[in-house]
């Protein structure tokens, strides 16, 4: 049998459908974390539910501002088919127009909710009457929220419909806003109530020790915030639990028990021990513990406060500072480089065996010398000697020098040891032996130049073979006609093409010659010319676009020209395989920048250049690995991957800097700062 509801028994239906809505978003509010702290929250939530209705489209909440003479706006929620812009702005007009014309005013001052059934035809204000206008609204409600006399704001709904507040909906929004007014004061309740409890919870959660209470029969009662981040378990773990099974280990649990039974017994008010704790990952820690009465005299008990203190740390310090310095004595000694401890007045406090091995010494006649007679040899009456004059400074230092004492040369690091209680100030010098370094290094240079050589040298022979069929037609031309007024011009080209000859082999065979590692002020244009003129003929065999940016304004640098023009060449010739590898065929983007600028880094002139290619890119992953020696990306048998380590090492030799800036699949840039000679006037061209 089908039951046909009446429109009222529906329209209820739909009623306690709302309100049960509202009651158990209000339930579900105050369970979480914002409803404990903001109400504006709570309320928000609440207006938006009573805005799902149809017939509203306009709902906001308001607050009387400290000096009584306002409403501050809290919440303003519009359906979609108001302009949200236009009512926000006549929102905040009306409710700060706290007159008898405004119902929201109206509502607290009279503490009873006002209705307007038709705003066009009763008495408002005229804002209320402009936002009617402007919005279509009809019809308006405001009704305070007040509960057990505390005034928490005011709800006003707007209608775009008069007459919309009937009798029975009136009868339910009063239900509602009785609801929400009571949430509202049940929250505030319910803050105030965390805020007495936070503060009492404060004074023992601030208490750095573990604060253990306990009952007369030995049972927990509660931990501190500390007690449980050392024990690992909560309160609600071992509440109730006896006191030794959860905080003593095994072993140490019946003297534990009889101690702090004694003092149950009157015997002692308090007592120290210590003791190893078990925690909940079966870890132990050692703590030291102070237990003490705690009186509790509503229920006439006493019982025990526990306060303990965490020295695992301490003890696992004191343990580890032992094994550091077993283990320093260890890698000290290992050092295979001499390694010294010298102190303030330059006296050796000690020494590792590569020290005695280096200085052909035993240890008695190196300790509690002058280092400057253990590394050179001694120093003539009255000089001052520089390796002393740099630890006295007790500054860190690396400086590369000759030790006649240590029989070679040496790169020396200078490193000061922070002075601890009861030690004097003292230094760490590490002595390197270069001699063999220095060879290897002499002989990668080397094998790198020659490398280039052997890839310039075809580019070069097909450089210079233009010129020579030149002056072999110029030569055929005045043979044919030795008589030819134009012969004396011919021979004037013929000597051009020669000098352009000499020129290309000049520049080849001065960057493979050996060179002196010594700088000199010199003109960057012109080593990258040279650069240029070695390699050009590769450039347009492969098609690539080469652009110049070199103002001749730029002053002269202060560098080794032809470990300049080596690193030059490396980084040409990796744009090359980035080029080619990118555009296997001619492409207008298959180009190299050189772009030149003067810059001031840290008080200091350099010259910057920037090599852009529009190559492949790198990948972001080996970035770091780029100037490591023998590391390459091309495949086995295409590079060696030393190009960019020694250009690296070349570009420090000279005083500047190398740095590399990628995109991948778009471009590589490899940026050098040369440092700009001192005396400008002092430039030379190479």
């Amino acid at each position: 049998m089908t039951t046909t509801l009446s429109k009222k028994e529906i329209k209820m239906l739909q009623q306690h459908e709302r309100r049960n809505k509202l009651l158990t978003a209000i339930s579900e509010l105050s369970a979480t974390d914002n409803a404990h702290t903001d109400l504006n929250f709570l309320l928000r939530e609440c207006c938006r539910i009573i805005l799902e209705k149809e017939e509203f489209c306009l709902v906001w909440a308001g607050k009387r501002d400290m000096e009584g003479t306002g409403i501050t706006p809290l919440v303003a929620l519009t359906s979609e088919n108001l302009p949200e812009k236009d009512c926000m702005t006549l929102v905040e007009q009306v409710i700060t127009d706290m007159n008898d014309n405004n119902p929201a005013a109206r509502a607290l001052l009279s503490g009873s909710r006002v209705i307007i059934q038709d705003i066009s035809t009763g008495p408002s204000s005229p804002i209320l009457s402009e936002m009617a206008n402007k919005t279509g609204v009809r019809s308006c409600s405001s009704w305070p929220l007040i509960h057990k006399g505390c005034e928490y704001g005011v709800i006003n709904i707007h209608s775009d419909q008069i007459d919309t507040f009937t009798e029975s909906e009136v009868d339910f929004l009063a239900l509602v806003i009785a609801d929400i007014s009571l949430a509202l004061y049940s929250q505030e309740m319910r803050n105030r109530l965390e805020i007495e409890r936070d503060f009492n919870r404060e004074i023992i959660n601030t208490v750095q020790a573990m604060m253990v209470s306990i009952a007369p029969c030995g049972k927990i009662l509660s931990l501190n915030p500390k007690a449980e981040e050392v024990t690992e378990y909560s309160q609600e773990e071992v509440y109730e639990k006896y006191w030794v099974d959860a905080l003593i280990a095994p072993e140490s649990r019946a003297s534990c028990q009889h101690l702090v039974s004694e003092i149950i017994k009157g015997s002692s008010e308090n007592i120290n021990f210590q003791a190893t704790l078990l925690t909940k990952s079966n870890k132990n820690r050692t703590i030291k513990w102070h237990a003490s009465i705690r009186p509790d005299i509503q229920e006439s008990k006493v019982g025990l406060v526990l306060f303990g203190i965490d020295i695992t740390q301490q003890l696992q310090a004191d343990l580890a500072l032992n094994r550091a310095i077993t283990k320093w004595e260890n890698l000290f000694a290992s050092i295979q480089d001499p390694a010294l401890i010298v102190s303030s007045e330059n006296i050796i406090l000690d020494a590792n065996p590569a020290t005695f091995a280096a200085a052909r010494k035993i240890r008695e006649e190196v300790i509690d010398q002058k280092v400057c007679d253990i590394l050179h040899g001694g120093r003539a009456a009255g000089a001052t000697c520089p390796l002393e004059a740099q630890i006295s400074t007790r500054k860190s230092m690396i400086n590369e020098a000759e030790l006649r004492g240590l029989n070679g040369n040496y790169l020396i690091t200078l490193s000061p040891l922070a002075p601890t209680e009861g030690h004097q100030e003292a230094t760490l010098l590490i002595a390197r032996d270069l001699t063999e370094e220095e060879l290897m290094k002499a002989e990668a240079m080397r094998a790198a130049q020659l490398a280039s050589v052997g890839e310039l040298a075809a580019g070069v022979a097909h450089e210079i073979n233009n010129p020579i069929n030149g002056i072999i037609n110029y030569a055929q031309i005045i043979l044919d006609d030795p008589l030819d007024p134009e012969n004396l011009d011919n021979l004037h080209r013929i000597i051009r093409e020669g000098k352009r000859i000499a020129a290309i082999v000049s520049n080849l065979l001065d960057f493979a010659r050996r060179h002196e590692d010594s700088q000199a002020p010199v003109v960057l244009q012109n080593v990258i010319t040279n650069c240029i003129d070695l390699i050009n003929h590769q450039l347009k065999k492969d098609s690539i676009i080469l652009e110049l940016d070199m103002p001749e304004t730029l002053p002269p640098i202060m560098c080794n020209s032809q470990q300049i023009q080596q690193v030059l060449l490396n980084i040409m010739s990796n744009a090359r395989y980035a080029l080619n590898k990118r555009y296997p065929e001619p492409n207008p983007n298959k180009r190299v920048t050189i772009k030149g600028q003067e810059i001031t880094q840290k008080e200091k002139s350099y010259i910057r250049l920037t090599i852009t290619d529009q190559g492949t890119g790198i990948e972001h992953d080996i970035m770091d690995r780029l100037f490591d020696p023998f590391f390459s990306t091309k495949p086995s048998g295409e590079g060696t991957g030393l190009g960019l380590s020694i250009s690296h090492g070349l570009v420090l030799e000279n005083n500047g800097f190398l740095r590399v800036s990628s995109e991948m699949g778009r471009s590589t840039s490899l940026i050098v700062d040369l440092p700009v000679a001192e005396n400008s006037g002092d430039s030379h061209d190479n």
